[in-house]
């Protein structure tokens, strides 16, 4: 019996999950008396108790992965930045670590547990970040807020308006 390289097997369960999320995706309806394409969300759906993705989804895939869950809530520009700010920390608790092992320099060992603790911090709050992105996903685009700011006449007019699409 051979072995499977981990490589492989990751590579094959991220792609089995990619597939499964673009299959569960609902079909998106588009508008095409607009001039520019517009996607038409429904906005009851949007706006009810059932998020269009899965908040625990993309929590368990930050969880596996820190960046993942900001990719899958399609916040392309979360996602490098999750993960290299997890990837630093960690390189920070390893090399300190690996410091206080050889020369037994209490300095470094403090390093390693503060490292730890931002670790530790910016790992849940990527799995936060993920969680709450999924469960908001799409709401701006249901809800538009604007703003008046007007001068007339030596006097300023300000005010703000909210569009419900439904």
């Amino acid at each position: 019996m051979t072995k499977v390289p981990v490589w492989w097997t990751v590579t094959l369960v991220l792609l089995l999950n990619l597939a499964g999320s673009l299959l569960a995706r609902e079909p998106l309806r588009v508008n095409p008396d607009s001039l520019f394409t517009r996607v038409v969300l429904d906005t009851n759906r949007l706006l009810s108790d059932q998020p269009l993705k899965s908040p625990t989804g993309a929590m368990l895939r930050s969880a596996v992965l820190p960046g993942w869950g900001q990719w899958y809530n399609e916040q392309y520009w979360k996602a490098p930045l999750a993960f290299s700010v997890n990837a630093f920390l960690v390189y920070q608790v390893w090399h300190y670590h690996q410091r206080w092992r050889d020369t037994g320099n209490r300095d470094f060992q403090d390093r390693r547990n503060l490292f730890t603790w931002y670790l530790g911090l910016s790992y849940a709050l990527t799995l936060v970040d993920a969680y709450v992105d999924a469960y908001l996903y799409k709401f701006d685009e249901a809800m538009e807020i604007g703003h008046l700011l007007n001068y007339e006449e030596h006097q300023w007019q300000v005010g703000v308006c909210v569009f419900y699409h439904f």
